[in-house]
């Protein structure tokens, strides 16, 4: 059996390193299929058997990774932000229309490779209880945090915009897009045909505001 020297002068040997692989691995098929249950039945439509049956891993295996569901929950939505972000908060370009049609593509990229990640974090949105669920609760912050830093890239575009302004135009990109994944829910629409007509509108919005 192999073994790897550590920095710390500690060998680890291959048995260990594929465990620790394979936990990774099935941490990575629970979240995907919790966000797959979740996107379609909401937080009170999701139970552990069912995204056990979803994972294909028993209940035991989604206990040791997660404490609960609303753990588990939790981690999707964290997860699945992070790849949020990536997309809609770092535009490429040299101009103000360059780097707004890459935001609103970045959205529209996001919207297609993940779709139950985007409906999840709208339906916890939409579902108030009497005591706050930490997915709903870190949703709705890191939600905040994404429209600080979209308004704070649009300070750097166009400084003449007041911050107010600017973070009123981040509250309303960001709702163009919620509304684009709504429609798209309802039927056969262009989602990068309505997210470049978007991306038309903020800029006309962005210069009118700065102007």
């Amino acid at each position: 059996m192999g073994n790897e020297k550590n920095q710390d002068g500690t060998t680890t040997t291959t048995s260990a390193r594929r465990t620790r692989a394979n936990g990774r691995q099935s941490r990575r098929k629970i979240i995907e299929a919790a966000a797959a249950v979740a996107g379609e039945r909401g937080y009170e439509g999701t139970s552990i058997a069912k995204v056990s049956k979803a994972s294909g891993l028993p209940a035991s295996s989604i206990y040791w990774h997660f404490k609960d569901k609303d753990a588990l929950l939790a981690a999707v939505v964290e997860e699945g932000v992070e790849l949020w972000l990536a997309k809609v908060t770092r535009a490429s370009g040299e101009s103000m229309p360059d780097r707004v049609v890459s935001l609103c593509r970045g959205v529209a990229a996001t919207l297609s490779e993940s779709p139950d990640f985007i409906r999840l974090g709208l339906m916890l949105a939409l579902e108030k209880r009497p005591v706050e669920t930490a997915a709903r609760e870190l949703y709705l912050r890191l939600r905040v945090e994404a429209t600080d830093s979209l308004a704070a890239q649009l300070l750097d575009m166009r400084p003449g915009l007041s911050p107010e302004m600017a973070e009123e135009l981040a509250v309303y990109a960001f709702a163009g897009g919620d509304g684009i994944f709504l429609a798209a829910q309802f039927g056969e629409v262009d989602v990068d045909a309505l997210f470049a007509m978007h991306a038309r509108a903020m800029i006309h919005l962005i210069d009118g505001a700065a102007g």
